[in-house]
């Protein structure tokens, strides 16, 4: 009962952590844009040590500091797009969690902001351009990943 209560959640293990996973994801991902987000994707198999942590998604939501300047503004808009993708999860976790099991990948995906500082959008903007990046990414089925692309 307990994981129906939280299935929308979005936790620590679910955010994308270390300097050099954050950079293969910008090296070596494929680039999705919408309107004012880019979705940079990579999928990557996961390492025998992280049996305890198998999340098979992971995400980065980052925003310009020369975009947004002003560091309430740059927050707020982490946040408008951290609870977007939390309420649109649903779609590809369904889909990338049976992958996962059957190949041990895990896909990493970054959220960069790259809209205007004096025009937020508002939380159903975020969600609708979320929706529709997650959905234009699982219509282009992820690439496969070759052994040396194992993220560290």
């Amino acid at each position: 009962m307990f994981s129906e209560k939280r299935a929308n959640a979005l936790p620590k293990s679910e955010i994308v952590r270390g300097k050099s996973a954050i950079s293969r994801l910008f090296n070596k991902g494929s680039r999705l844009k919408g309107g004012s987000l880019l979705l940079v994707f990579f999928s990557s198999p996961s390492r025998p040590v992280d049996q305890a942590d198998r999340t098979p998604v992971r995400v980065l939501f980052t925003v310009g500091k020369k975009l947004v300047p002003g560091a309430v503004d740059r927050n707020r808009i982490k946040r408008l797009m951290r609870e977007a993708y939390r309420l649109e999860k649903s779609i590809l976790s369904e889909a990338v969690s049976s992958e996962s099991r059957k190949d041990g990948h895990q896909l990493f995906l970054a959220f960069l902001y790259r809209g205007r500082a004096d025009a937020i959008p508002s939380q159903e903007r975020f969600r609708a351009e979320i929706r529709y990046l997650l959905k234009n990414l699982l219509s282009n089925r992820l690439p496969q990943v070759r052994e040396d692309d194992r993220v560290e």
